[in-house]
């Protein structure tokens, strides 16, 4: 068939082209064996897209559950490729869909030539319709998965395809440009490298030296070493290299190293926000999305504040009664591209921290794609799971509260101000966060807080909301205190709070600043100090101030000595500040490898090796209150 290339057909043939019985590789919840073959889906291009198909054993038509994935191959495990044998979509056929697992454009055993993000709108279109009209297909079609398979649902849906009926995008975001490959105009360093490593650069080499004929043995010998040199050099050398354009191993030109991910340079050359990223953006397009989206994320996921985000605007906006009113938000505490379980970095939050997302998928699409009114879309809209850290320890909890929307009925901003002495450097400063926008302790009156950003030095990142090798760099909640030590560090921290404080929703960061360079960035994070000291990172985020109106506008350096004031969304929480613990923000320039170091000059974004030293103020006086807002649910306590 023209557009598949010979070497992935015929492996295709051997591995999952004939038809298999493969009930009982998970029981047999139907009685009739669920079968699967692959078939080859034509884009309007002609480009072909190899798709597993499992079907139910019942006679159909029946409708489609379809996951659109560049993962169905690691480099990391060639040979442990899918093979017809995908248990979720196993089990989906065993429900009465058709389930569908397709490779995207120029991944495993697809066609053409990958253009990452940017073709998923024009194919995710096309995928929906072939498989609407194909004869075991009632016509109608659901898509599902996470990360970059929710980004395979968003951009289809924006472009309304006739038979899409429902969509259940999980981890995923809403702007492409900020908060996926930039934040707040500081480009996410590690997850850019570690991503193309982990999955497209590595697929890529696979394919190379698929197309060169390779025999299998070299081949993976070839892909084992990279990976492992890979890994080696993302934290000794590759995050360091400057400038940020001159990292080149992405864009070889050596067979079989050749053009492993020339997209990466496109993100990087476009750090403005720009009729490419435009073209991806969910944010504005939410009335041409016509269905509803059950809508799941993670607190600590690098991608939550999207996924919120597509809950509330999709619910205001959206192109249709059923994708106003159907829309869901279910969030629990777990980080992207980390170990599966209720443990979360360091903190577990007990068994209550799990869903059964197959059970979910199955009740969600039963009512979308087959019109069974089982009441889901009666239930209230969001869900999520509140945390509870541990006074000691790192074994805490959590429960489950339900709303109709998210920020939950009741909610209120509630201001903590910055404050000092004059040295909040360190943990053993004199930072303090005082509740209310009152004075505070007199102790603390004044002015200004000092400190050197060095980009030569950079504060460390200890956990957070990233992706994506965990075991290099691993994300989620750990202890701050190694941090804290720095003088480059500034720590606000409130006094022992007297009762529970729980804050569910989006934290915000007033903070006016000055800095001797042309641009620089600053971040905050927040942070929850037990009674036993450890203290545990809830959220963290940052601002480059050259975007400090916003990541789609235009930039504009900042006048050295003069006073700006940053907004900076840290994102998305719920969790419990217990009696006894300690609020405590953390601020500073730098948070590296997680994003890339601002090197304090004019020049543009990734163009240069200059680096100079900034001299930052944190102003805090009564014409310049530098505050943290916490939103706080009175009403939700563990029932």
């Amino acid at each position: 068939m023209a557009g598949i290339p010979s070497a992935v057909f015929r492996a295709a043939l051997r591995s999952g082209a004939a038809i298999l019985a493969i009930a009982a590789l998970v029981g047999t919840a139907r009685a009739q064996p669920v079968t699967c073959d692959v078939e080859w889906a034509p884009m309007r291009d002609g480009t072909v897209l190899a798709t597993e198909v499992y079907l139910p054993g019942e006679p159909g038509p029946h409708p489609v559950i379809m996951t659109r994935t560049p993962y169905n191959r690691s480099p990391a495990a060639p040979l442990a490729a899918s093979n017809c044998a995908n248990a979720q979509m196993i089990y989906f056929a065993q429900h009465g869909f058709v389930a569908l697992n397709q490779d995207v454009r120029g991944r495993y055993r697809s066609g053409g030539v990958m253009d990452a993000m940017q073709q998923e709108a024009n194919d995710g279109y096309d995928a929906v319709e072939w498989a609407a009209a194909r004869p075991w297909s009632t016509g109608k079609v659901g898509l599902m998965g996470g990360s970059y398979v929710g980004l395979t649902q968003w951009q289809p849906a924006k472009e309304a395809p006739p038979h899409l009926a429902a969509i259940a995008p999980q981890i995923t975001a809403s702007d492409y440009h900020d908060h996926w490959t930039y934040v707040n105009g500081a480009f996410d360093l590690w997850f850019a490298q570690s991503w193309m490593v982990l999955t497209f650069a590595g697929e890529q080499l696979v394919r190379n030296l698929e197309a060169a004929g390779v025999p299998q043995a070299d081949l993976l010998a070839t892909t084992a070493a990279w990976y492992a040199d890979a890994r080696q050099r993302l934290l000794t050398d590759w995050v360091w290299q400057l400038p940020l354009d001159a990292f080149d191993e992405f864009r070889r030109t050596d067979a079989p190293y050749q053009d492993l991910a020339p997209y990466y340079y496109d993100w990087l050359a476009r750090p403005n926000y720009d009729a490419f990223w435009a073209k991806l953006d969910v944010e504005g397009r939410y009335g041409d999305v016509k269905v509803p989206a059950l809508n799941i994320g993670w607190w600590y996921d690098i991608f939550q504040i999207g996924t919120v985000r597509n809950f509330q605007n999709l619910r205001a906006e959206g192109g249709t009664p059923e994708a106003r009113q159907g829309t869901k938000l279910l969030m629990w505490s777990q980080c992207h591209a980390c170990p599966a379980g209720t443990k979360v970095g360091d903190i577990e939050f007990g068994p209550d921290n799990q869903v059964n997302l197959n059970a979910l998928y199955v009740r969600w699409f039963d009512r979308w794609l087959k019109g069974i009114q089982n009441g889901i879309d009666t239930e209230p809209a969001v869900r999520i799971f509140v945390m509870e850290p541990p006074d000691t320890g790192t074994t805490g909890g959590g429960f489950w509260v339900e709303s109709e929307t998210f920020p939950l009925p009741g909610t209120r901003v509630e201001p903590w101000r910055l404050l000092s002495g004059g040295s909040a450097n360190g943990a053993g400063g004199d930072g303090v966060l005082s509740r209310g926008l009152g004075q505070g302790p007199r102790h603390a009156s004044a002015p200004a807080d000092r400190f050197v950003y060095d980009p030569s030095d950079p504060v460390p990142t200890r956990g957070g909301n990233m992706c994506c090798i965990n075991d290099l760099n691993p994300s989620g909640p750990f202890d701050q205190r190694a941090v804290e030590q720095r003088d480059d560090v500034l720590v606000y921290t409130s006094e022992p709070l007297k009762r529970d404080v729980t804050v569910i929703g989006n934290v915000k960061v007033k903070l006016w600043a000055r800095s001797s360079a042309p641009d620089t960035d600053f971040t905050a994070k927040l942070v929850d100090v037990h009674h036993d000291g450890y203290a545990q990172n809830v959220l963290n985020r940052v601002v480059r101030a050259r975007f400090r109106h916003g990541s789609k506008l235009p930039p504009s350096l900042i006048q050295p000595g003069e006073a700006y004031e940053y907004a900076i969304e840290l994102g998305n929480t719920a969790t419990v500040f217990k009696a006894g613990h300690r609020v405590r923000l953390e601020v500073s320039s730098s948070n590296f490898p997680h994003y890339a170091r601002n090197q304090n000059t004019a020049a543009p974004v990734g163009s240069d090796a200059v680096i100079e030293i900034a001299q930052q103020t944190i102003l805090h006086d009564a014409r310049h209150p530098s505050v943290l807002e916490l939103p706080v649910v009175p009403s939700v306590r563990r029932p």
